[in-house]
């Protein structure tokens, strides 16, 4: 028994020491110094050992995976093209949760915990083993599935009892979510607002996610273009069958109802009377936890309070952080022009309009500019037929609510302060400078301008030392995340929670769920879908389509790494040779660029769309090409050590 505990026992002490979620606040003793024979002796000593599972989850929570999107990017140079999403490999974790299983089932008999539980306990450790498994098919197809210690298979030097087979992708999915419909009878339907232990509706939120990747997989398999000359394609491993999509696409909308229906959730502050009033109750959201909306998460309040998320320290504006040391301190989540575009405006009546940024007085707003030297990118951006604006935040004035709430833009009031981010300036003799790291001075009607906005980089938030002097305090696409930041004052050591499921994905999750599967409008996705637009105050109604139920999901999930989910499971990351006659641009990131105009004596704003690195050019073939392959991710060892069919990357 000491040997088998010997990963969680570790994971125990360590989290009596640096633990960043107190799920438990009720234990009783010093655990850490317990035996392993006592910690699964008592109930409290199987509360710690779950305490240990819960914090191993592979939850990636603020790991900022959007990076690999188009939707974002360090703001430092060196590029992060990439994609995908995080996988979970990590057997003596799987180990850990079976052992578990066994010790509360023998805790039960021998009367150390009751019936009622030992049943949470084990529902409980079925959603983390579900958390876990999912974690795993989705990255790397099919995986081996064990359902009990193998500490007992031993056999001398082969240990021929250890190597258990991949199981198809489809096994492995219907594992899943079969372990979740075990979780959702066997767990509380409630517990007290600050508990971060799974419920019933946790366990169908994780269902509906699941089988909503399931079904996509099914349905979009074809789109990655993988032979069955492949031995893992072959055997089923790596592979989903289009016949299956329906099947899961009504589980996802079965969970979904669920939690819909039961009257516990609802969308937080779902009827404001105005724009401004929903800015607020989207800035509430993120910065506590909502229990109107909150499914499943992780707390970082334990009681210390230099505990911390991390979120507010790294990414604040260099105008208005807090106090940190070494590089990475602030300022190191450039959001991308290509997910600003996709923010709807207002009109006059709050219905959605195209939020495309003008830039141009007339012409086609796809335009971007390449600046691989001054004088080509200056001449470039001279021939433009600019738009002037009079305030730096001139373009962003009618943009939705979550673009104002969740993106720090040039020219916004954050923390009672204007964040400049400004990438250049056009000065009254008509110079124009980009990117000039001397910040060069402009005086005009006796007033001195720069060209990064101010006197020095105390005083601004963009732009500066874009190559490897950057260490993350500037951004360098011209936008920077807001969500999650606190918007009062700056902070150190944020706590805010982490919303890993929330009710605004169930519902985005069944009306995609709905509409793939039963066209627009199924169902009840059109209502659902214009819950969401109201709770940003768009007064009308819009059908439920898959281009709307996906633009809704980018938009109201971004930062929550839920892009990227999404075009894995979608197999719509860009993909060279199948995408680039459709989208030439593909592959690429962009900036926009705000730049003080002084030729008229007047000071105006133009912006212009940029690529975001100055050496990727037009000229250039496209930077980023997603390969099919990469859809399922190399498995460690799985020759020598594991004896498994491998990954159609590693053939």
């Amino acid at each position: 028994m000491k040997k088998i505990l010997t990963f969680v026992f570790t994971a125990v002490a360590a989290l009596a020491l640096v633990s960043c979620d107190k799920i438990f606040n009720n234990l009783e003793g010093d655990l850490t110094k317990m035996s392993a024979d006592d910690l699964t002796a008592t109930e409290a000593g199987l509360d710690r050992l779950m305490s240990a599972l819960y914090q191993s989850l592979p939850m990636g929570a603020f790991s900022e995976s959007e990076k690999n999107t188009p939707n974002a990017n360090e703001t430092s140079g060196g590029s992060a093209y990439s994609g995908g999403v995080s996988g979970s490999w990590n057997y003596t974790y799987v180990r850990d949760i079976n052992f578990f299983i066994k010790s509360i089932s023998e805790a039960k008999e021998k009367q150390i915990i009751t019936e009622a539980t030992y049943n949470s306990l084990l529902g409980e450790a079925k959603f983390i083993r579900a958390y876990y498994y999912f974690a795993s098919v989705r990255y790397y197809g099919g995986v081996p599935i064990v359902t009990e210690p193998l500490d007992d298979k031993f056999d001398g030097d082969k240990n021929e009892g250890l190597y258990i087979p991949r199981s198809t992708e489809k096994e492995t999915w219907d594992f899943v979510l079969s372990e979740l419909d075990e979780a959702a009878t066997l767990l509380p339907e409630s517990r007290s607002q600050t508990n971060y232990r799974a419920t019933k509706w946790a366990a169908l939120g994780l269902k509906s996610r699941a089988a909503l990747w399931a079904a996509s997989v099914c349905k979009y398999w074809d789109k990655a273009g993988l032979a069955n000359t492949y031995k893992a394609v072959n055997e089923k491993l790596a592979y989903m069958n289009s016949d299956d999509a329906a099947g899961y696409y009504d589980q996802c909308i079965a969970a979904s109802e669920a939690i819909i229906n039961s009257g516990k959730f609802k969308l937080y502050g779902a009827t404001p009377g105005s724009v401004a009033d929903a800015v607020k109750n989207f800035d509430a959201l993120f910065q506590s936890r909502q229990n109107d909306e909150f499914i499943f998460g992780r707390s970082y309040k334990n009681g210390v309070t230099t505990n911390s998320n991390g979120f507010d320290l790294k990414n604040s504006p260099n105008q208005v952080h807090g106090s940190g040391t070494g590089v990475w301190k602030f300022g190191c989540y450039g959001v991308t022009l290509d997910l600003v575009d996709v923010f709807d405006n207002y009109d006059a009546n709050f219905g959605g309009v195209d939020g495309t940024i003008k830039t141009l007085n007339a012409g086609d707003e796809g335009y971007v500019i390449a600046l691989p030297s001054q004088t080509v990118g200056m001449n470039a951006i001279k021939g433009l037929n600019l738009k002037k604006y009079d305030s730096m935040d001139g373009p962003f004035k009618n943009k939705d609510a979550r673009f104002q709430a969740f993106i720090i833009y040039p020219g916004v009031t954050f923390r009672s302060t204007p964040i400049i981010i400004q990438a250049g300036m056009w000065d009254n003799t008509g110079k124009l400078v980009v990117y000039d790291e001397s910040n060069p001075k402009a005086t005009v009607g006796g007033k001195d301008y720069y060209g990064y906005g101010a006197i020095s980089e105390t005083y601004f938030s963009g732009f500066y030392k874009r190559g490897s002097t950057n260490d993350g305090s500037w951004y360098t696409t011209g936008f920077g995340v807001r969500k999650y930041l606190d918007s009062a004052k700056s902070v150190s050591e944020s706590q805010n929670p982490w919303y890993d499921i929330r009710f605004a994905e169930i519902l985005l999750n069944y009306c995609e769920a709905q509409v793939e599967k039963n066209g627009p409008n199924a169902g009840q996705s059109k209502k659902y879908l214009n819950d969401i637009r109201r709770r940003a105050y768009f007064l009308d109604q819009r059908d439920a389509t898959i281009d709307n139920i996906l633009h809704e999901r980018r938009v109201e999930l971004s930062f929550e790494e839920d892009y990227a989910r999404t075009l894995f499971r979608r197999r719509a990351f860009f993909n060279r040779e199948r995408d680039q006659q459709l989208n030439p641009t593909g592959g690429r990131k962009h900036a926009l660029l705000p730049i003080l105009d002084l030729r008229d004596g007047t000071p105006k704003y133009v912006f212009v769309r940029a690529n975001h690195y100055d050496w990727d050019t037009d000229v250039k073939e496209s930077v980023a090409s997603w390969s099919p392959l990469a859809y399922y991710g190399p498995i460690s060892n799985w020759n020598t050590t594991n004896k498994l069919t491998p990954n159609p990357s590693q053939e």
